[in-house]
């Protein structure tokens, strides 16, 4: 039996009850316009702001992410997906287009929670249920660490820091 917890809360599951799965697993939606680099320093620059290229450096920081994770989260898979052109609300508005089903867009990311055929891979970003090499941007592991360390210079400003588990501050 296969226990699959879908969260957007920002108090999901935690790292203790995911080890406590037989086989636990993270997927992070990021997209195929991810973008091909990233300013850090520029992210929350409300002057300089564009929806589009927002859009894009957000898809591409949740691949840095996932990648990064994946280095801290030993026990613990975490994949990232594009899952489509979905029909979706901000589609139909934003660009008057339509694309693919809902049903649809959800065989990637159900996939990397349920198949066999991907235990214990991590770290990966995938496509229609195969594994793509994202953007070279991607694999910048400088990109990485210092997506991270803005990330929680953000955190340490909201002044929620207490709250993160000491293995996730370390770059």
């Amino acid at each position: 039996m296969k226990t699959i917890l879908i969260t957007g809360s920002t108090d999901g599951i935690g790292r203790e009850t995911a080890k406590e799965l037989a086989d636990p697993r993270i997927a992070n939606f990021s997209s195929m316009v991810h973008a091909h680099n990233l300013d850090v320093d520029d992210i929350w620059d409300p002057i300089k702001f564009n929806g589009s290229q927002s859009y894009s450096d957000s898809k591409l920081a949740m691949i840095l992410f996932t990648i990064k994770l994946d280095k801290i989260l030993e026990d613990i898979s975490v994949n990232c997906l594009h899952p489509g052109v979905i029909n979706t609300k901000l589609l139909r508005k934003g660009w008057g287009a339509g694309g693919s089903s809902v049903k649809k867009g959800a065989e990637t990311p159900v996939y990397l929670a349920l198949s066999d055929e991907v235990k214990g891979e991590s770290g990966g970003y995938f496509i229609n249920k195969q594994r793509k090499k994202p953007s070279a941007a991607a694999s910048k592991l400088e990109l990485q660490n210092q997506l991270w360390n803005k990330s929680i210079e953000m955190i340490r400003y909201q002044g929620i820091l207490n709250k993160i588990p000491e293995c996730f501050l370390e770059a």
